[in-house]
């Protein structure tokens, strides 16, 4: 009897990281913890633990993790046992939620500065509209914002203005059941597909490639001699470049993570820049050295706007998030 009851305490579900399993009773001060064995590990440091029989079990639980008590041992394991699924919104309830495509307003794409609109950066569904107010393409995106972004540089010729709906929160299916709302919302209307959606029109679906800039070099190849210091050289770039970034790689593959921050902030801001490679020994031998000279700055990568030196990765990320940078550009 003793034996089935140990063997049936020893089967208690441990919780995550639980080596340790102390029983106690609803009894005075001086009643003494004891100690039972469980999935045969001991605490870390602590004294092994000895299996008891049925009589020495109280009647409350404590778990202790690594030697310290966790009270509520029985209402945790209970609370686990009747953890029920997470709900999840149904397709067709997000696309009843889903503001129709007639009610929703156009927006231009771009502001009267000629600057693209801020749309949301949140999952939703978007139409495009030409200069006519054509319906070109109905889409779907886990980041709207990059999508039209993306769109208004590769066809500009057919982006004029969108109406986008945000959907909060939801699983890929719910996303493609409000596509499809205002898909066939628009063919109930016009009576044809969106020409964008038409099968086998990829024009909306895949990008242009586009060739990346070279990196600037500031001498023919290690084997020409310079009849001018190579500061000078700098200076020359620094000034007649509006902006220039000295980084460790290329433009397409740089080779430190804080080049690839200031490449990325540059890009993302839409910033026309050029690269120099400081580790090019070929074309620009001793350019490492010689731009922290020209700089009196320590690190790499070096950012450069109108012959001004602006810093490197951290302090162009402030300027980034306190929007300084485009305006200074643009000055």
């Amino acid at each position: 009897m003793a034996q089935a009851a140990v063997a049936r305490i020893s089967a208690i579900p441990a919780f995550h990281g639980t080596t340790n399993v102390r029983l106690r009773t609803e009894r005075p001060p001086t009643t003494p913890f004891v100690p039972l064995q469980a999935a045969n590990t001991s605490c870390m440091g602590a004294a092994p633990c000895k299996i008891v029989t049925v009589n020495q079990v109280p009647k409350t639980l404590r778990v202790a993790r690594c030697g310290k008590a966790f009270l509520g041992g029985e209402q945790e394991l209970g609370r686990q046992q009747r953890q029920r699924p997470r709900a999840t919104r149904r397709p067709g309830a997000v696309a009843a939620e889903l503001a129709s495509l007639a009610e929703t307003e156009a927006v231009p794409i771009k502001t009267a500065d000629g600057n693209l609109q801020k749309f949301p950066a949140a999952p939703g569904v978007y139409a495009i509209y030409d200069s006519n107010q054509d319906v070109q393409f109905i889409g779907l995106s886990r980041k709207v914002s990059v999508s039209l972004e993306g769109h208004a540089e590769d066809l500009p010729e057919l982006v004029s203005s969108a109406k986008v709906a945000v959907v909060q929160n939801v699983d890929r299916s719910a996303l493609q059941a409000a596509w499809k709302a205002w898909v066939e919302e628009y063919i109930q209307q016009a009576g044809k597909v969106p020409p964008g959606n038409v099968t086998g029109n990829d024009t909306w679906t895949k990008r242009k490639a586009r060739g990346a800039k070279p990196e600037i070099r500031l001498t023919p190849g290690a084997h020409v001699k310079l009849t001018v210091p190579l500061e000078e050289i700098i200076d020359k770039v620094v000034k007649d470049v509006p902006v220039v970034a000295f980084i460790k790689g290329t433009r397409t593959a740089p080779q430190c993570g804080f080049s690839y921050r200031v490449l990325t902030l540059l890009n993302e801001s839409k910033v026309d820049y050029e690269v120099v490679n400081v580790l090019d020994e070929d074309h620009n031998p001793g350019l490492r050295e010689a731009i922290k000279q020209y700089s009196q700055w320590p690190t790499i990568p070096q950012v450069f706007v109108k012959g001004e030196f602006i810093g490197g990765a951290d302090i162009l990320e402030e300027m980034v998030q306190k929007n300084e940078l485009k305006p200074l550009v643009s000055k």
